[in-house]
C-alpha cells in the first residue's frame, strides 16, 4: 500500500528557499486558513482580513530566509500575521493626527481656550504639538483615551495589546508630556 504523505512544513520552508514555488503555493495553501483567522480575530473585518494576510504571506516570502528554525514555520507566520494585523490598525485607524481631529469640530478633551487670553492659545498650541511629537506608540494610545474618549479595554483591543500595556504606555507618555511642559507650569 503506497500511501503518499505530505512534505512537511520544514521541507516546504527548505524547497521554497531552493526556489521552488510550488512548495511556497503549498504554504499559502496549508496555512491561509489559519493566517486569515488570526487577522479577523483582530480585526474583527473580513475585508481588512484579507488584505492582511495577503500582506503576511508577502512578507513571509521576503522573510522566508530569515527563518532560523524552519521546524517553527507555524509559530513564525501566526507571530507576522498578528504583528502585520496590529500594523494595520495603527496606520489606519490613527491617519488622523491631533489638527485634524480639531479641525473636523469634534470634542477634545482639551477645549481650545476662548479668544483674548494670548497664554492660554500658546499653551495650547504648545500641548497640540507635543503630543504630536510623541512617539506614535504613546501619541496613539493618547489619542485614543483623551481625544476620542475611548476605555482603557477599548485601546487595548483595538491594539491587540493588555489594559496593562495601555496604562503603562499612557504612563509614560503623561511623563514626557509633563517634562516637555514644565516650563508653562513654572
Amino acid at each position: 500500500m503506497d500511501v503518499r504523505q505530505e512534505p512537511d512544513d520544514a521541507s516546504l520552508v527548505s524547497l521554497a528557499r531552493n526556489g521552488d514555488a510550488k512548495a511556497f503555493e503549498a504554504l499559502v495553501h496549508r496555512h491561509s486558513g489559519l493566517v486569515g483567522g488570526i487577522a479577523w480575530q483582530v480585526l474583527g473585518d473580513s475585508n481588512a482580513a484579507a488584505d492582511v494576510a495577503q500582506e503576511t504571506f508577502l512578507k513571509v516570502h521576503r522573510r522566508l530566509e530569515t527563518l532560523e528554525d524552519p521546524t517553527r514555520f507555524r509559530a513564525w507566520i501566526c507571530g507576522i500575521a498578528r504583528t502585520s494585523a496590529i500594523d494595520w490598525i495603527r496606520r489606519n485607524a490613527r491617519q488622523k493626527s491631533l489638527e485634524q481631529l480639531e479641525d473636523s469640530g469634534r470634542e477634545t478633551a482639551a477645549p481650545a481656550p476662548k479668544e483674548g487670553s494670548l497664554e492660554q492659545e500658546e499653551l495650547y498650541a504648545k500641548v497640540i504639538r507635543v503630543v504630536n511629537g510623541l512617539p506614535k506608540l504613546y501619541r496613539d494610545v493618547v489619542v485614543m483615551k483623551h481625544l476620542e474618549r475611548k476605555s482603557y479595554a477599548e485601546i487595548a483591543k483595538a491594539f491587540g495589546i493588555s489594559v496593562a500595556t495601555v496604562e503603562s504606555r499612557l504612563y509614560r507618555a503623561r511623563l514626557l508630556l509633563r517634562d516637555t511642559l514644565a516650563e508653562f507650569y513654572e
